[in-house]
This record gives structure tokens, C-alpha cells and sequence, in this order.
């Protein structure tokens, strides 16, 4: 049995080309889906309508939405990225500073090293000199000293002898131990310096 839509192998291909088959076959199919078309848009195009306006809007409100988010994300991006740029300048700045200030205070540490070597070495020559000055100025007290000494013994001498051989009345002899007790007194007060 044959039906319009079928082609059974027992029709002869004599005269039938197979470009008029597909034409009308693809002819009897069209009618029925403009007929498809126009029963679905009377039995639902008001819904398919405002499913592609919700549609429509959902894709503008997800394109929206994507792109608020990625200008959001680039905002919060270049912000984060100014901030560890700030923060690594001002690292970098500190960073300089400290090391100029480490290299400043060796270079103070050095020099008041070499200043103290220098001070030591100083004191230790002052005091040195002044030793020598004090022993050699301590030498010549004592010599001095000591021909006082000799000079105030030997006047003495001359003096005991001089009162044996004469007979002196009081009066000088007072008076020569006077000068004896002040030339005494006198050695005495330089002896105390």
C-alpha cells in the first residue's frame, strides 16, 4: 500500500526524477509546519512572548551583573595592587633609610673607636711626661733640699764655733738662733708644698 509521503520500491523510476521527489516531499512537510506554527502561536504565543521578554531581561540583567562584577573586580584589583605597590615603596624607602642609618652609625662607631685609640694614646704620653716631670722636679726638691740642709748644718757648725772661741753675751746668740729659727721655719713651709 502506498501512502503520498512513501515511495515504494515497486513504482518504476522510469520518468521521476529523484530532485521532484525531495521538492515535493519537502512541499507536503511545510504545509504542516506552517499549520504547526500557527496553532502553537495561538495556543501559546502570548506565553512564549513574555518568556523571551523574561528571557531577553534575565540576559540583560546577567550581562549587567557580569559586568558590574568584573569592573568591581578590576576596582578591587588596581586598588589591591596600588596598595602593595604603596607598600612596597614604602618598604623599599624604609628599607634604604635603615640601612643608611646602620651604616651611618658604624661609620660614628668607627670614629669614636679611633678617637678613643687616639685619647689613650695621648693620656698615656701626658701621663708619662707628667711622671717625669714630677720625678725629676721631686729630684731637684730633694737636692735642693739637701744642700739647704748641708748649708743650715754647716752655719750651725760656724756658729757653735764661732761662740766657743768668742764669748758672746746673750744678746747675739738670741739673735743668731732667731735667724736660724726663720731660715728652719722657711725650709720648712717649702718642704710642706
Amino acid at each position: 500500500m502506498q501512502t503520498p509521503n512513501t515511495v515504494t520500491p515497486e513504482t518504476p523510476v522510469e520518468s521521476v526524477n529523484s530532485s521532484e521527489i525531495l521538492m515535493n516531499a519537502m512541499r507536503r512537510e511545510a504545509v504542516p509546519d506552517k499549520n504547526l506554527d500557527m496553532i502553537r502561536n495561538i495556543l501559546f504565543g502570548e506565553q512564549i512572548r513574555e518568556l523571551d521578554r523574561k528571557h531577553a531581561s534575565l540576559e540583560r540583567f546577567v550581562r549587567v551583573s557580569i559586568n558590574t562584577l568584573a569592573e568591581h573586580t578590576q576596582r578591587k584589583f588596581d586598588d589591591l595592587h596600588h596598595d602593595l605597590s604603596l607598600t612596597k615603596d614604602l618598604l623599599t624607602e624604609e628599607t634604604k633609610t635603615r640601612r643608611d642609618d646602620i651604616q651611618a652609625a658604624r661609620q660614628r662607631l668607627e670614629q669614636n673607636e679611633r678617637l678613643l685609640d687616639e685619647l689613650a694614646k695621648r693620656s698615656g704620653i701626658a701621663q708619662t711626661e707628667l711622671h717625669e716631670r714630677m720625678s725629676s722636679e721631686v729630684n731637684k726638691l730633694e737636692q735642693q733640699m739637701e744642700a739647704w740642709r748641708k748649708d743650715l748644718v754647716l752655719q750651725l757648725q760656724e756658729t757653735a764655733e764661732q761662740l766657743r772661741h768668742e764669748k758672746a753675751d746673750r744678746k747675739a746668740v738670741a739673735g743668731i738662733l732667731n735667724g736660724m729659727a726663720k731660715q728652719l721655719f722657711d725650709v720648712e713651709k717649702i718642704e710642706a708644698l
